[in-house]
Formats: structure tokens, C-alpha cells, sequence
């Protein structure tokens, strides 16, 4: 199968737990399946500014899926399509997340602002490079709506949310036992895929994904080759069609290596 479109997540599947930067080999195995005219895009939970200059070494993109899906942009950063979330939707978290006295931080176009607890996100913040900014005088929105939230709770604070709101439709995609992306209904990483796939006239079945959270699993399912990192969560492992070994043993290069061999036809 000739794939034609290379998708790929940043944290846990390109770079590696503990490091700043996608490992060499891994962006350059990237940029010789791009130039032998495969596209690739960059799907990722952080927005788009949350991506540091550096952190992808010499991969430039053609496309960019930020925001958990809710942002899809061009190779140049122009916006081709976002789902924004609502005023009621961002309010009742604000209220939800303060009566519980817990962490909240919105992504938006421009950064990322911790509306509550700023000091909770600030060192997990230097450790991921992204930009973090105190959001506490809670006014960022009135610019624009953000893209996406991120909050600090239980599963079971979470039910209580869905219990009170659950007419808002927003979901928690958890990515450990207290920590969780929301999401609008209908954001994605696999509809802004299905997006970019109609932009482009191609089918799915010309796309591999790679991924490895739960927040991928969905992307994972749509593609023509679906491929979980080894280690990585239950649901993207169980919509994965395949494995490849993990970002610490650049697993993304030996993939590019397997399913494009022309790519690297003549290199030392």
C-alpha cells in the first residue's frame, strides 16, 4: 500500500517522556518520507503556540491538527478550520472547577492561561515547553473563546460535572487518574483528520496515524493504518491496527523506514 499522508502525535509517540526535542533520527526519517512526496501532518492536544520552536528539530509539517482537533491550520500557521468553545461551556467549568476549589487552564490562540491554581500547572508547564501564562484576572476569553480546557479532578468529580451539565455535551479524555483534557462535542482528532482528508480529496484508507493516548485512539480507528506506540494506552491500542516500538526507541523512524523504503533508498 502506497501511503500518502503521514499523521503524527508529539508527546509519548515523536518525543519521548523526559526529553525536549523529537530525537534526530526520528525528524529525519519524517523529513525523507516528506520529501519523497508523502504529506505529513502534526496532531497534537497542544495548540498551536503551545509548540516550542525546536521541540520538532527540522519536521515542518504541511498541516497541523492542534488543540485536541479543535484547530487545523496549513503548513504556513493560516487557520482552516476551529471549533471554539462556547461562552456557557467555558463558564460552567470556571464555576464547577472553583466551587471544587481545582486546577483549570484554557488553550488559546495565543497561548495557554491557567484560569485557577496557576501554581499547579507552572512546573509540569517548564517540563513540557509549552506557554503557560496566569490567567487569574479570568478576562482572556473576552478576546476569543478558547480551543480546549484542561483540568485537575477525579473520574468522579468529573461524573459530578456530567450530573450538573450534562446538557453542555462536554467530554473528559483522561490522561491519568486526576488530570484530563475537555473537549466541545464533536472535537477530535479524528474529525479535524476527516477534515483535512476532504481539504486534500483523499481517503483514509491513504493515511497512517500514530499515536498513543487515549486522545488518539479515535484518529487511530479512522486511518487506513492505525498505529499505537508499544506502551501506550488501552483504547489506543485496542483502535490501533498495529504497533510500532516507542518514542524513546524512535519507533516513528523504524515505521517510516518499513512503510516507505524508497524514501530512504541510498542512504548510509
Amino acid at each position: 500500500m502506497s501511503y500518502r499522508l503521514l499523521v503524527l502525535d508529539i508527546d509519548g509517540t515523536l518525543r519521548p517522556s523526559g526529553q525536549d526535542r523529537v530525537p534526530r533520527a526520528v525528524a529525519e526519517a519524517v523529513c525523507a518520507v516528506q520529501r519523497s512526496g508523502v504529506r505529513v501532518a502534526i496532531a497534537t492536544g497542544r495548540g498551536r503556540c503551545c509548540i516550542p520552536k525546536g521541540m520538532l528539530r527540522s519536521i515542518r509539517p504541511d498541516y497541523w491538527l492542534c488543540a485536541a482537533g479543535a484547530q487545523l491550520l496549513d503548513r504556513g500557521g493560516a487557520e482552516l478550520a476551529a471549533r471554539r468553545m462556547t461562552p456557557e461551556e467555558m463558564y460552567a467549568l470556571v464555576d464547577f472547577f472553583e466551587d471544587h476549589d481545582l486546577p483549570l487552564r484554557f488553550v488559546f490562540r495565543d497561548a495557554t492561561y491557567a484560569y485557577l491554581d496557576y501554581p499547579a500547572f507552572a512546573a509540569r508547564s517548564r517540563t513540557l515547553g509549552d506557554s503557560l501564562r496566569d490567567g487569574e484576572d479570568q478576562d482572556r476569553h473576552l478576546q476569543d473563546m478558547p480551543f480546549t480546557a484542561f483540568g485537575h479532578l477525579s473520574p468522579v468529580q468529573a461524573e459530578q460535572f456530567r450530573q450538573k451539565y450534562g446538557y453542555l455535551g462536554l467530554r473528559f479524555v483522561f490522561e491519568g487518574p486526576d488530570s484530563c483534557d475537555i473537549l466541545s462535542p464533536g472535537v477530535d482528532k479524528a474529525d479535524a483528520l476527516a477534515a483535512l482528508l476532504r481539504r486534500l480529496d483523499l481517503p483514509a484508507a491513504d493515511c497512517v496515524a500514530v499515536g498513543d493516548s487515549d486522545n488518539d485512539a479515535e484518529m487511530l480507528a479512522l486511518a487506513g493504518l492505525g498505529v499505537a506506540v508499544e506502551g501506550g494506552s488501552p483504547a489506543a491500542l485496542a483502535a490501533a491496527d498495529r504497533t510500532c516500538p516507542s518514542a524513546a526507541r524512535e519507533g516513528v523512524a523504524d515505521l517510516c523506514r518499513e512503510l516507505w523504503p524508497a524514501a530512504f533508498a541510498g542512504a548510509e
